[in-house]
């Protein structure tokens, strides 16, 4: 059991959209604003858990999986036209930057192909391996999902400490552009990997 929660971490706190973003948002605002998006994350990740621990690898697997990649890369394609647009006042008040909410962190994960990658081998290998089944499966679906809470206000906090340390508009900016290009690429590597190849195969 302690197998499911070192690998559950080794890939929740690694770098993806959703931390990429969370990273952003720790620069612009104080990380205690990234909660509700961090409860998001954790809420459709406990939702993947439960969903396909129950009804097995069939609900995402097939023709689901390249629908869900194709909704995610919009999605992230979206949110990395907002970070690259995004207005820098160093002058204006932190609270007063809108912050990423509830929603937009559950969509975000429901439509991030990268959670399949923890909960597909958890669920069809790491469970049953464990014996976990019945309740136990809502029970660690709970578990998993306060655990990935974590990794975006982790990478949240992170952005904040680098915030600290400069006191440049432009680099703010430079870093917006940069972060919105990586959920560009990242939203790109999706679309190949996830949709283009899944159709194409």
């Amino acid at each position: 059991m302690l197998g499911i929660i070192l690998f559950c971490i080794g890939v929740m706190y690694t770098p993806g959209p959703v931390n990429i973003l969370s990273l952003n948002c720790g620069m612009q605002r104080s990380p205690s604003r990234h909660i509700p998006f961090c409860l998001g994350v954790g809420t459709a990740l406990a939702f993947w858990f439960t969903v396909v621990g129950y009804a097995g690898a069939v609900v995402v697997g097939g023709g689901m999986l390249p629908l869900i990649a194709g909704l995610g890369t919009c999605f992230i394609l979206y949110l990395g036209w907002k970070v690259v647009t995004s207005d820098v006042n160093l002058g204006r008040d932190a609270e007063s930057v809108p912050a990423m909410d509830f929603k937009d962190g559950l969509f975000m994960q429901l439509l991030n192909p990268k959670a399949f990658m923890v909960v597909l081998p958890v669920t069809t290998i790491q469970f049953p391996a464990a014996g976990i089944g019945g309740a136990a499966v809502a029970g660690w679906s709970l578990v998993l999902g306060i655990l990935s809470v974590g990794a975006p206000f982790s990478y949240a906090a992170i952005g904040a400490l680098v915030s600290k340390r400069i006191d440049n508009a432009r680099y703010f900016k430079l870093l917006n552009y940069i972060m919105g290009v990586m959920l560009f690429l990242v939203a790109g590597d999706m679309a190949y990997e996830h949709v283009y190849l899944a159709l194409a195969g």
